[in-house]
């Protein structure tokens, strides 16, 4: 044992110095602690009677890379208190503080006895959402088969919230960011084959930070659709705070109407209003191409709008966002 002991430090010993940072088991070290008062070098080690018994564990390993490694602590605290914050056509939005992080996360669950087609609605979803990673939109982390609802990233406010409560004070340079973050997350979706179809000013959240910063985040995937896919429930209703007076049927729903709610939010991001803006300064110039009565005029590609966008004049002299 006292030989076990030599060569086990030496191989620590000898890992460090090669730059690798290594420590034996939990159990392994305790059951070796548990020996050393009364190992002894010559005469035999008389082991005591009090001496509780180790169990052998085969084939399991005794060192680990602390490097790569990393003990989470799961703490026994209950269940989290949940505080609803939003309430949609078959869902439920509730926050919670994470007990173990102390982060606030959020849990969208499915209303009881929703009909099949609307679950899967909702399990679709979440499905998209997991398979996309951007900034600009909200993440989503694991779905409960028996709750029918799924933990996700917590934001504090929507856009219209966050732009109605601070528009006598927001300034251009800060419209323009939110816009292009919005803009940014909107061409991000396209490019992944998908059309939102659902693009209003609640389905669009903010998260703050300090120092007047703010991150835009695209939500509510549950009508998107594949671009690239002929199918689409011919039943699936126009619903929604932004409609295109030119989509006579949700199954024709294209590019040219998603370019038409993206003028929508545009308008209200530099303005602050729901009415369409009517100036001829640049940014009014970019929303009537959004929401031109000939879809032959509009916008062919959020891209498009990017571009024009970021051409933008502004001062530097706000805040961050």
């Amino acid at each position: 044992m006292l030989a076990l002991i030599k060569e086990m430090d030496e191989v620590l010993t000898s890992l460090k110095s090669a730059d690798i940072e290594a420590q034996a088991s939990e159990e392994y070290r305790a059951a070796i602690e548990s020996c050393k008062p009364w190992l002894s070098r010559s005469g035999g080690s008389t082991v005591p009677d009090d001496f509780k018994r180790i169990k052998i564990v085969k084939y399991e390993p005794v060192f680990t890379l602390t490097s790569s490694t990393i003990r989470l602590k799961k703490r026994d605290a209950g269940t989290p208190k949940l505080q609803m914050i939003g309430e949609g056509s078959y869902a439920k939005v509730f926050s919670f503080i994470d007990p173990d992080y102390g982060i606030k996360f959020a849990v969208k669950r499915a209303d009881k006895n929703l009909t099949e087609r609307d679950l899967h609605r909702f399990k679709q979803e979440f499905a998209i959402l997991k398979r996309l990673s951007f900034p600009y939109v909200v993440e989503v982390y694991q779905y409960d088969e028996t709750r029918h609802e799924y933990k996700m990233e917590y934001c504090d406010t929507t856009l219209r919230e966050y732009i109605k409560r601070r528009n006598n004070t927001l300034k251009f340079p800060s419209r323009k960011r939110i816009a292009l973050q919005f803009l940014y997350g909107i061409n991000y979706i396209h490019s992944e084959n998908l059309l939102h179809r659902d693009v209003s000013l609640q389905n669009v959240l903010v998260k703050m930070f300090g120092g007047g910063a703010v991150l835009v985040k695209l939500s509510d995937f549950g009508l998107a659709k594949d671009k690239v896919s002929e199918y689409t429930r011919t039943k699936t209703e126009m619903r929604g705070t932004i409609r295109d007076p030119l989509l006579s049927s949700f199954k024709d729903y294209g590019i040219h109407n998603e370019i038409y709610s993206i003028g929508h939010v545009l308008s209200y991001i530099f303005t602050g209003r729901e009415a369409l803006m009517s100036g001829t300064d640049a940014a009014s110039r970019i929303v009537r191409k959004c929401t031109a009565h000939d879809m032959a005029d509009r916008y062919q590609s959020a891209l498009e709008i990017v571009s024009d966008v970021e051409k933008l004049e502004v001062t530097p002299t706000d805040s961050p966002a």
